[in-house]
């Protein structure tokens, strides 16, 4: 790894980010409450604005700028690109799902069960594992899955009781013939869990010595808890890891608004960076940063129509209407149920407010005792929303712009892990593996003996296949596993999944 060209990375996407914090460090819901659209410069506005519907999603997707544009945006969009290390992506058809086990699941967790099953099954043939961990086995989809077409033995660990209760009773109803193939036990995940899970492998299945571990949506800390797990533990001899939802790792310590992760920075050489510039990351770098990382690219603008266009800058402005209106008038908004709009029932403002007040409660949080009614909230609020409604093109140009940030975000972060890995003793490349309509990225690493100054060893010897995948909705890909010496390209289909995927071998 080259420290100091990666360093230099570091400081210039700091700055990058430091700089659009206007963009990507506040929630959308409050676009209104910060001013955020009063933050996008004016010049940029006024060529922007006058944009066709293709012009537009040109220039959000393929970074099409024009000569009279001023200098600053088109510094903005040369960032972005220079940013964004993340390769351009290939295509290649799916694998299908059994259809016994179709019951019940959606289309999405179909695509992330039978590819990751298919991507397991193909490096653990290569290396002769049989017996498999799953590291947050939820109800045991990916665990029967496995057994069922491969006929692995599965040791599925889940801190949730009453999911690992669901599991057995699900198994014993659909599979009964697994029960001594596939177990699931308690166990909450954490960085120090090797010894507990070697324990708790050595109970279920004790003549095992060498297994492979996996997750799946292995959210927020997991994944890099996985990944140390992975380092500790003697048996483990293959790693595969879909890693998802950036925004919940665990905050080490919140200063007023700002926000400091435990899992993030991960390598010395970004924390090194920001000591040495003295950045404070936790000003910008904090949850909405993190949000915006594991989101659709801005490949999902690609011949977007105008009507979609117009109906997602209504959905977004009238939520921060909402907020506004709160904010105004003292009030917290307090989620009723799960989702607090149904975008697919509000056709106009007075359906969506008339909406929104049945799955919102307003919660003042004052000490005053007025009493207003239905009708006179649904009045107020609409008038706020006719105040506003004049800002729907610039919602839409600040969306786009906040959407060109995604894959510079996810990339910087992708950055940070790969160094990471770098520092652990591994030769690690990025490789393209799907069409960048949707992002999917895998980080090879290489077999090879060699010392890494930041290692905590002096030497490693390594032979490994490791990947970061992230994934998006609906995408065709070719998914090259490397491993030493032989193994053609694995063709899959992977959908609705952000994720990353590390495959390592050791020997």
């Amino acid at each position: 790894m080259d420290i100091d060209g990666e360093k230099k990375y570091f400081v210039e996407a700091l700055c990058f980010f430091y700089e659009t914090q206007w963009l990507h460090n506040i929630p959308v819901t409050e676009i209104l409450t910060k001013t955020s659209l009063d933050a996008v410069p004016k010049e940029w506005l006024e060529q922007l604005q006058i944009l066709e519907n293709e012009e537009l999603n040109n220039f959000v997707v393929e970074k099409i700028i024009k000569p009279a544009w001023p200098d600053s945006l088109k510094t903005y969009v040369a960032k972005c690109k220079k940013i964004n290390r993340l390769p351009p992506m290939p295509a290649l058809p799916s694998v299908e799902l059994p259809q016994n086990f179709k019951i019940g699941l959606s289309e999405k967790k179909q695509h992330e069960i039978i590819h990751l099953a298919y991507l397991v099954d193909v490096q653990c043939k290569l290396h002769d594992i049989r017996t498999i961990i799953d590291l947050g086995a939820g109800l045991g989809y990916v665990c029967q899955m496995l057994h069922y077409l491969y006929g692995y033995r599965v040791l599925g660990l889940e801190r949730d009781k009453k999911n690992i209760s669901r599991a057995f009773t699900r198994q014993k109803k659909l599979y009964p013939d697994s029960l001594t193939k596939v177990k699931y036990t308690h166990c909450d995940v954490t960085c120090d869990s090797a010894d507990a899970i070697e324990s708790i492998l050595q109970q279920e299945f004790p003549d095992v010595t060498d297994i492979c571990l996996i997750g799946l949506h292995a959210c927020g800390d997991l994944s890099t808890s996985a990944s140390r797990i992975f380092c500790k533990m003697k048996s483990a001899k293959l790693f595969i890891l879909i890693s998802c939802c950036y925004h919940k790792l665990s905050i080490s310590k919140s200063v007023q608004e700002k926000q400091y992760f435990q899992n993030f920075p991960t390598s010395n050489c970004l924390r090194e960076t920001i000591a040495t510039y003295n950045f404070d990351v936790g000003q910008f770098l904090r949850i909405p940063f993190l949000r915006l990382a594991c989101q659709e690219s801005a490949d999902k603008w690609h011949g977007m129509s105008q009507e979609k266009h117009d109906e997602h800058s209504f959905y977004v402005l009238a939520r921060a209407v909402l907020e506004l209106y709160s904010q105004q008038n003292n009030y917290v908004l307090n989620k009723k149920v799960r989702k607090g709009t149904r975008k697919s029932q509000c056709s106009n403002i007075q359906t969506y407010v008339k909406d929104s007040l049945l799955r919102y409660d307003l919660v003042p949080n004052t000490d005053k005792t007025d009493v207003i009614t239905r009708e006179q909230l649904e009045k107020d609020i609409t008038r706020v929303w006719e105040e506003q409604s004049r800002k729907l093109k610039a919602v839409e140009i600040y969306t786009g712009l906040q959407m060109m940030l995604q894959l510079p975000t996810e990339s910087f972060i992708l950055q940070d892990r790969l160094c990471w890995l770098h520092e652990q003793g591994l030769k690690t490349v990025i490789v393209p593996v799907m069409n960048k309509c949707k992002l999917c990225l895998l980080i090879v690493t290489y077999f090879q003996t060699f010392t890494h100054p930041y290692s905590s060893q002096k030497s490693m010897s390594i032979r490994s296949a490791a990947g970061l995948c992230l994934c998006r909705s609906g995408a065709n890909f070719a998914l090259p596993i490397f491993a030493p010496k032989r193994m053609e390209p694995t063709k899959l289909k992977l959908s609705d999944l952000a994720a990353y995927i590390v495959v390592l071998v050791v020997v």
